[in-house]
């Protein structure tokens, strides 16, 4: 009996039924379970998706003030030391970094560095920009698809007369770029006034790497937002030193590195979960083997073990090296199967958002400068408080 030499190349059957390729399968049964589920829930997402793809169905919004009450709350006392914000993905919810940021601004906080996440990038980059909360706001409050959403039926057509041969994404991504240019202008990384950092996944080699001042300071702030939104399969990918990007947060939903690796320690992150449950628990299938299709539910577990488990060691490591204030301002449902996409494509609770960050995080300020002193970390230890 002659054994298959190790240098082969992969048969048919081995690329059908490799173990990763099963993950792949999996993703795509409970993906499209989540949609027909969307359609049959709610036909309000199927006019979004219309009015969002359609030139000319979705009207433009008229200008809108900040969405931030004016003097209502307590005085808060600022945070000690560098603070850092490190935010997870989560689509249009995390318009609610603007109200985290504004919630440091009436504090007197300074932020030393942002770490961003896919969505996230949309309103934080801004932010380290040196734009207010309250600018941010005006400016993301008026958006409507036409802005950001370019479906290119042309790249659609030639895929499929081409067999798919070099399409990856439903939209360029050319709107939202141009978008954030005539915003920020031709702004690198490297002029931000805050570092802001973001993490892009690498198709050729399976890398992560970080966006950010240290890392690529000539790269154009609006090149690197559309890079960190760049979706696999919802948003072309983007080309970099002759290499595709995408957005990295499908592997690395919680950026700690940008924060305790890269940039100079923290002594206080602001961590903003609204992507998964609290602390970053798994989904609850309980009762999963007595529900009709079965293996769905096994699949949509399958499809986010690694990312969650690599989210909650990321928390613990942060929680090692620095004081850390959790916030979750907006539940996960809202993103969890069609409201990720349905929070890109419809911006009406962006404002909403907002407000839900400012009031969870002058909460946690509250709750934070509240405790006995003995807890708080001393400026610029770097170092967790001796218990």
């Amino acid at each position: 009996m002659t054994t298959p030499s190790r240098g082969r190349a992969p048969s048919p059957l081995d690329l059908a039924l490799d173990v990763f390729r099963v993950r792949q399968y999996f993703d795509v049964l409970v993906r499209s379970r989540d949609l027909l589920d969307g359609v049959r829930r709610d036909l309000g997402f199927v006019d979004g998706v219309r009015r969002a793809i359609l030139p000319g169905t979705a009207p433009r919004r008229a200008p809108v003030g900040s969405p931030f009450p004016a003097g209502d709350a307590a005085p808060v006392s600022p945070l000690p030391g560098r603070v850092g914000v490190v935010s997870t993905g989560g689509s249009g919810a995390l318009a609610s970094l603007i109200g985290v940021a504004r919630a440091l601004e009436e504090s007197g906080t300074t932020v030393a560095v942002w770490s961003l996440c896919s969505g996230g990038a949309m309103f934080g980059f801004p932010l380290a920009a040196g734009f207010s909360a309250d600018e941010v706001a005006v400016r993301v409050a008026s958006m409507v698809p036409r802005d950001y959403v370019d479906v290119s039926w042309r790249d659609l057509a030639r895929a499929v007369a081409t067999g798919g041969r070099g399409w990856a994404g439903l939209l360029r991504g050319d709107g939202i770029e141009e978008f954030y240019r005539r915003w920020l202008g031709d702004r690198t990384l490297g002029e931000l006034p805050t570092p802001a950092y973001a993490p892009i996944w690498n198709i050729e080699t399976n890398t992560v790497e970080y966006l950010g001042p240290a890392t690529y300071p000539d790269l154009p702030v609006a090149r690197a937002i559309r890079m960190a939104v760049s979706l696999p399969l919802f948003v072309q990918p983007v080309v970099l030193d002759g290499r595709s990007w995408c957005d990295g947060g499908i592997v690395d939903i919680f950026p700690v590195h940008p924060v305790l690796d890269i940039e100079p320690p923290i002594d206080t992150a602001i961590a903003v979960n609204a992507f998964y449950p609290h602390e970053f628990r798994g989904e609850d299938v309980s009762g999963w083997d007595r529900r009709r299709l079965s293996v769905l539910h096994v699949g949509s577990q399958v499809r986010t073990s690694q990312q969650v488990q690599l989210a909650r060691e990321n928390l613990a490591r942060l929680r090692a090296r620095a004081q850390v204030l959790l916030v979750e301002p907006v539940p996960y449902q809202k993103v969890y199967g069609t409201g990720f996409y349905e929070q890109f494509l419809d911006s009406s609770e962006w404002p909403q958002f907002m407000r839900a960050g400012r009031a969870a995080t002058l909460d946690a300020l509250r709750a934070e400068l509240g405790r006995p002193a003995a807890h708080v970390r001393r400026a610029g230890s770097g170092r967790p408080p001796l218990e």
